[in-house]
């Protein structure tokens, strides 16, 4: 029953293990084939019963010698979100911090056949069928190999495995509300389906999603390491493909949408130089002249530091340094303090060689990016007026003096 091509008797496992039917009998498979391993348990103390399960699985490790980590949850920690994605956030969480204590970088999971086929309707009901379908033997997630030795086996086979071993687990009440998308679709909707055909069309379409996938790699290679993409460079029979690879960067895969990636493609149809565009859970769509990314939602975007004599000093946006590229650079007296600097704001000018110039237009000028307007420092001297733009412009008055000050736009990217 259980895969061993995906196993390594030399290889030491965390198993997930929840306490039911699903993960009792995958740990159990484990622990009679001798796999060595560790077990990990969440209780998320979101059920009235969720102690039972957390014993139940104790008991087990004990009796067989097993170590066994175990993470409490908080049901308050879930009262403004949603349950089974915040569930699976601190699973893996957990996974990976117990890996890294323990130099354990695999982790072994229960899900099986009935998995799949529910994850693949929810996907076509969601038109999420971009990527791949259903449910992969091994992933890499939270830097850790999971692997998933049960896909083959159907649910109604592991429950006679608990039953014929002897194996206890405890079911979860919760499993039977259908305000849940995959209880509805387990227990209403599924009988609407050809199983046996879906699950044949979903690995004709995954081995189409693979070929593809191999075919792009050095795309997707070059993103995973810069960050960005030129949008000139990527061919427009694949922009689809190279949208999702970045999306699922960012956001879970379940969110990930057909309409959503029709929606970034409209986006970039546009001819505005610079776009943001809203996605979930905290991320954005970036476009910036060729450039597009994927990033994080910035909380606050304003800063502004005043220093009353010189310091050398280095924070998340800028450093100030005592040498540097002149164009870095300005030559501050004894009355240009104290000096603050701050981010743009809306109407700032600096008086250049070629007259006043507002510093929004400047950064156009030199195309930079709205991501990075946000950030860029700007030093004014004690009159509140802008001496130095760092790299882009220094106020006429600051020219010709050898600089003794240097403000470094720092990456903010990352």
């Amino acid at each position: 029953m259980l895969d061993e091509t995906l196993l390594n008797q030399n290889q030491k496992y965390i198993v997930g293990v929840s306490g039911g039917v699903d993960s009792m009998a995958l740990l159990d498979m484990m622990v009679k084939h001798n796999y060595q391993l560790v077990v990990v348990h969440v209780n998320y103390h979101f059920r009235s019963d969720s102690d039972i399960d957390e014993k139940l699985v104790r008991d087990y490790c004990a009796s067989h010698h097993l170590e066994c980590y175990v993470r409490q949850g908080d049901k308050s920690d879930y009262a403004n979100g949603n349950f089974e994605m915040m569930a699976r956030e601190m699973r893996y969480a957990f996974y990976e911090e117990t890996g890294e204590k323990l130099h354990i970088d695999h982790v072994i999971l229960a899900h099986h056949f009935d998995d799949v086929v529910e994850t693949i309707i929810m996907q076509l009901q969601r038109h999420n069928n971009h990527g791949y379908l259903g449910i992969k033997e091994v992933s890499f997630v939270h830097n850790m190999h999971v692997i998933r030795p049960l896909l083959h086996v159907r649910k109604e086979d592991l429950k006679q495995y608990c039953q014929q071993n002897r194996v206890v687990y405890h079911d979860d009440y919760t499993n039977a509300d259908t305000s849940y998308t995959r209880n509805r679709i387990r227990h209403e909707e599924i009988v609407h389906y050809d199983i046996d055909r879906l699950y044949q069309q979903a690995q004709e379409h995954n081995q189409r999603y693979l070929q593809k996938l191999d075919r792009l790699a050095p795309v997707f290679s070059q993103y995973d390491q810069l960050g960005f993409l030129k949008l000139s460079d990527i061919d427009s029979d694949d922009l689809q493909d190279v949208i999702y690879h970045m999306l699922k960067k960012a956001v879970y895969p379940p969110y990930i949408s057909q309409n959503l990636i029709d929606e970034v493609m409209r986006q970039l149809s546009s001819k505005k130089p610079n776009i943001e565009m809203n996605l979930p859970v905290n991320a954005v769509f970036i476009k910036e002249y060729d450039n597009i990314r994927v990033g994080k939602k910035s909380a606050d975007d304003h800063y502004c530091d005043v220093y009353d004599h010189p310091v050398l000093v280095k924070t998340p946006y800028y450093e100030v340094k005592d040498d540097g590229h002149i164009h870095d650079g300005v030559f501050l007296k004894t009355e240009d303090f104290p000096v603050t600097i701050r981010n743009s704001l809306p109407g700032d000018t600096i008086k250049t060689s070629g007259g006043t110039k507002k510093v929004a237009r400047l950064f156009i000028d030199r195309k930079v990016s709205k991501a990075e307007r946000k950030y860029w420092p700007i030093l004014l001297n004690s009159k509140n007026e802008i001496i130095l733009i760092p790299h882009i412009a220094k106020n006429i008055e600051y020219l010709y003096t050898k600089p003794n000050i240097f403000v470094v736009k720092l990456d903010t990217s990352k």
